[in-house]
């Protein structure tokens, strides 16, 4: 939960509906937890995160892939020769789980190392032949998500919760530079 040095008083202005991270949608929510609606929007954004991470993996078992591993599939195919440190960027992962996850593309020979073009010590990643047909495979599958959260939201709120949520990464993705903590 997020925490704020303001008094508790001055933080919550009216209270929000508790929403209970293990209720199936059937359950009445007239319980409140008292969180500001900033903790209320992380909570909902952390909920959402796992929900499309549990329903990713669910629609890629099939093809015995996780949504971590086609999420850097997907990458690389879209941006052919990164390295193994920019493609753990891209994908918010660390750096050794970068490393299974490549290692797992490679040995599906889903993915090819090879000397980097712009640099002698770094190696190249490339999606192959048969990881790009993979990848059209299982992306009929994972876009399902995408269709589910279009159709009921609509283009227009989720334009504007992604320039949101975004806007409120930066803004915090910065209080943590100011603070001179390194990002994990």
């Amino acid at each position: 939960m997020f925490w704020s040095r303001r008094s508790y008083a001055a933080r919550v202005t009216s209270p929000l509906p508790y929403i209970n991270p293990f209720d199936d949608g059937r359950s009445p929510t007239e319980v409140t937890a008292g969180m500001d609606e900033a903790s209320s929007m992380i909570d909902a954004a952390f909920r959402l995160e796992r929900a499309v991470t549990r329903i990713g993996n669910t629609r890629l078992r099939p093809w015995n892939m996780t949504l971590s591993s086609y999420t850097a599939l997907r990458i690389l195919a879209n941006q052919p020769h990164l390295t193994l440190a920019q493609l753990s960027r891209r994908c918010y992962a660390r750096p050794q789980t970068m490393t299974r996850i490549v290692t797992q593309l490679e040995n599906r020979g889903f993915v090819a190392r090879d000397a980097h073009p712009e640099s002698e010590r770094a190696l190249s990643l490339q999606v192959t032949e048969a990881g790009l047909a993979a990848l059209g495979e299982m992306s009929e599958e994972v876009l399902k998500i995408s269709d589910t959260l279009n159709d009921t939201l609509g283009r227009d709120d989720i334009v504007a919760t992604d320039r949101r949520l975004r806007q409120a990464a930066l803004v915090v993705e910065n209080e943590l530079r100011d603070m001179g903590r390194r990002e994990d």
